[in-house]
């Protein structure tokens, strides 16, 4: 029995089965669903489940047992059971979860938590939906068999005490969709389960998300953030589904809006932060929001949100070929976040809402700071970033990237691995970014992740870029800049940003302002302008622009070219300003010396390189203003 030593959860799973996922008055509904249009091909898919062999042989041996498909093939006899009401078919979920139990080893793969807890998941299923149907003997074997694996597998440990709410794989399924689906599962059997689940739950993660989703935006970025936005929805919804109650706040089912404006024409994602789209097959890349929203859409009923997941919805998200095994190159979720039994189950959980318009603006604010401009055409990112999360987060504070036929200005590098030296020593960087490098003659190393990192002249690294463990950590430690005012509307977008702290190593002050006309010159102009003040006449200051496409040097600025569209830099100060292309083949990637390449530069918006905009004279205090006309190539002058 597990000693929870968060308090008593004010949510209880219900006496009856079923109440994982659905109630006895969900039946209905998930029985209309069989007849939508819409499920049409996850219910042929379903059926193809229904008749898979459970063998345990594993998709790939070289990774141990793991096969997806399997997993997803005894989630599917569960629900029908579940639907049938059937003995055989019950006894047929319940021999094959078993079975997977008894003879699953996961010591093999990279992604063993993520496996076993799929594991977990599909066996809690069977055991509510089968429920009438097991043995005492068959209830205690699944979960002592279940707690082994998550004690043997999962990061987190188990009990599920450690690892971080606010970043890292604590913020993912091993607690907020397998531990907790096991726990209300069991609750009549093993109450404690749910009670050190669910409580800390509600206890750290409700508060910690609370105040990271009040400005609506992710820390993680379009990548990993809406991934475990999908994992926080997981656990929302299995409370929901359970109760009728919510936990979270409603800015929960808001933040899905901030991955619409991070969309760009194109159907791709912006780029920021560790960005794992890119690197994916083609259904993942051009449609990369597709299974956020369909949770996103269960929970809120915005009929915007289903749109997005009904035009990205490809197959294999619903089983995929590669069966769990090349997560990394085919894109869906190996652990079966998403699956034909769970699309049919929580289908128009919640009535559809009528669709909201969009402005083509919008503000996310503290503790993230930026703002979005997207109109369908010209998507133009500001980004202050009052608090640094560390884990997939960059360091990226004051960015800005541009998007108009093409990615005009943009972050540059790629997210080929976590632990790659071209991730490590240059993407994650700020001179990788669109930013303000202020570098120290000295080099030193201020909370680099080894001494011998590159030096770029970038941000600092708070608590050595250690995760934060807690919210009051996160907030008193990772403090990067301060919003000091924004504006919104259809003639100007514009955020003002103080910096220092993210400098504060390297400078007194730095403040950044960001101003979008979109009205204003050909296709519109952003202008950037920055007041700095180092701590010594001798550090360098750069203001950095990244592009796709060799930039050509004009009077006083630059142009750069991409499709249809090209964008002019103009440097309107220092009027003395010296400009530096670094970039091209093999000096893509280059920093402090030496270039960190990578070998998975195909399909990908690497980076061509960047235009360094440095200020000449020695001095402590300089500034900056650049500004940046989109123009089309027909109509140029």
């Amino acid at each position: 029995m597990l000693t929870s030593p968060y308090k008593k959860p004010y949510i209880t799973p219900p006496v009856e089965h079923p109440r994982l996922m659905v109630r006895r008055e969900d039946i209905g509904r998930i029985k209309e669903n069989f007849n939508r249009e819409e499920c049409r091909e996850a219910v042929a898919l379903w059926r193809e489940l229904c008749e898979e062999r459970i063998l345990c042989k594993g998709a790939d041996p070289e990774y141990g047992t793991y096969d997806l498909v399997e997993y997803l093939a005894v989630e599917a006899k569960a629900l029908k059971a579940l639907l049938s009401g059937d003995k055989a078919d019950a006894r047929d979920a319940i021999e094959a979860a078993i079975f997977l139990l008894e003879n699953s080893e996961f010591d093999k793969g990279i992604m063993k938590a993520r496996w076993s807890g799929h594991l977990i998941f599909v066996s809690s299923e069977v055991y509510d939906w089968c429920y009438s149907y097991l043995t005492d003997e068959e209830k205690t074997l699944i979960v002592t068999r279940c707690e082994a694996m998550a004690e043997k597998y999962f990061e987190m440990g188990y009990p599920p005490a450690k690892q971080a709410a606010i970043s890292g794989h604590g913020a993912e399924a091993q607690l907020l969709r397998d531990l907790l689906s096991l726990g209300i599962a069991t609750y009549d059997e093993r109450p404690d389960i749910y009670d050190f689940c669910a409580g800390r739950i509600i206890d750290e993660y409700v508060p910690s998300y609370d105040f990271m989703f009040a400005g609506g935006y992710h820390h993680q970025g379009p990548a990993y953030g809406s991934y475990r936005y999908t994992c926080l929805l997981w656990g929302e919804l299995l409370l929901y589904s359970m109760s009728g109650k919510k936990v979270f706040t409603d800015k929960l089912g808001e933040l899905a809006e901030s991955f619409l404006y991070l969309t760009r024409p194109d159907g791709e994602s912006v780029r920021v932060g560790d960005d794992f789209f890119e690197t994916k097959a083609p259904y993942t890349r051009n449609a990369p929001f597709a299974m956020p929203m369909f949770f996103a859409w269960a929970y809120t009923g915005d009929e915007r949100y289903k749109k997005v997941f009904l035009k990205g919805l490809d197959r294999e998200y619903l089983v995929p070929t590669h069966r769990g095994i090349d997560y990394y190159i085919g894109g869906s979720y190996g652990e079966g976040l998403f699956s034909p039994t769970v699309y049919l189950v929580w289908n128009a959980l919640t009535p559809m809402k009528e669709e909201k318009p969009m402005l083509p603006y919008k503000y996310f604010g503290s503790p993230n700071g930026i703002t979005v401009w997207n109109d369908g055409e010209r998507v133009v990112l500001m980004k202050i970033g009052e608090l640094w999360g560390s884990n997939h987060d960059h360091l990226d504070m004051g960015c800005f990237q541009i998007y108009c036929g093409g990615a005009l200005a943009t972050d540059s590098g790629v997210y080929d691995s976590y632990h790659t030296l071209h991730r490590r020593n240059y993407t994650i960087k700020t001179v990788a970014h669109n930013c303000l490098t202020v570098s120290d003659p000295a080099k030193p190393s201020y909370g680099e992740w080894r001494e011998d990192a590159p030096y770029d002249g970038g941000m600092r690294r708070p608590c050595g870029a250690k995760e934060p463990k807690t919210l009051a950590e996160w907030q008193e430690y990772y403090k990067m800049a301060t919003v000091l005012s924004h504006t919104e509307s259809e003639e100007l977008c514009e955020i003002v940003g103080d910096m220092s702290e993210a400098y504060c190593h390297t400078c007194d002050k730095v403040v950044r302002s960001m101003r979008w006309e979109p009205k204003r010159g050909d296709c519109g102009i952003l202008t950037v302008h920055d007041i700095v003040s180092a701590k010594s006449e001798d550090f360098t200051k750069a203001f950095n622009i990244h592009s796709l496409t060799e930039p050509r040097l004009v009077d006083n600025g630059v142009v750069i070219e991409n499709g249809d569209y090209e964008l002019v830099c103009r440097v309107l100060a220092p009027t003395n300003a010296k400009l530096e292309l670094i970039g091209g083949e093999g000096r893509e990637f280059f920093v402090d010396g030496a270039n960190y390449d990578t070998e998975d530069k195909q399909n990908t918006e690497c980076g061509w390189g960047r235009i360094s905009i440095i200020a000449p004279e020695k001095c402590k205090d300089t500034e900056f203003t650049v500004e940046m006309e989109i123009i089309k190539k027909e109509n140029r002058k």
